[in-house]
C-alpha cells in the first residue's frame, strides 16, 4: 500500500510528460520540490515539511496542491540564519575595566 501511494505521488505524472514539449535550453531551475529543497539546504524533508506548518522556514509556493520552494527564496533563508560567533575577528573587542 506504501509502494501505490508513492507511485500516486510522482510528479509528473506520466500523462504530464506525454503533453510535455520539452526545450534543449529552458534556463536556469527555478523552483524545486521539498526534497531536493531540503538536500541543498542539508536538512531533512520532514524539517521543511515542519517549518512549513509552524513558521520560520523559506518562503514556498503553492501550486495547486504541489509545494515548490525558489532556489533564491532558499539562499536567502540561509544567509538570514547566518551567525557570527563572538570569537571573529570581525566582532568588535571588549577589553575588560583596569581597576588599578
Amino acid at each position: 500500500m506504501v509502494e501505490k501511494s508513492q507511485a500516486q505521488r510522482r510528479w509528473p505524472t506520466p500523462e504530464i510528460l506525454k503533453r510535455a514539449k520539452f526545450v534543449d535550453d529552458a534556463g536556469p531551475i527555478r523552483f524545486v520540490d521539498t526534497e531536493a529543497a531540503a538536500r541543498y539546504l542539508a536538512l531533512e524533508a520532514h524539517t521543511l515539511e515542519c517549518y512549513r506548518s509552524l513558521g520560520g522556514g523559506p518562503a514556498y509556493h503553492k501550486f495547486g496542491k504541489w509545494v515548490r520552494y525558489a532556489v533564491d527564496d532558499l539562499d536567502a533563508w540561509a544567509e538570514s540564519c547566518r551567525r557570527v560567533t563572538a570569537a571573529s575577528p570581525v566582532a568588535p573587542r571588549i577589553l575588560p575595566i583596569d581597576r588599578t
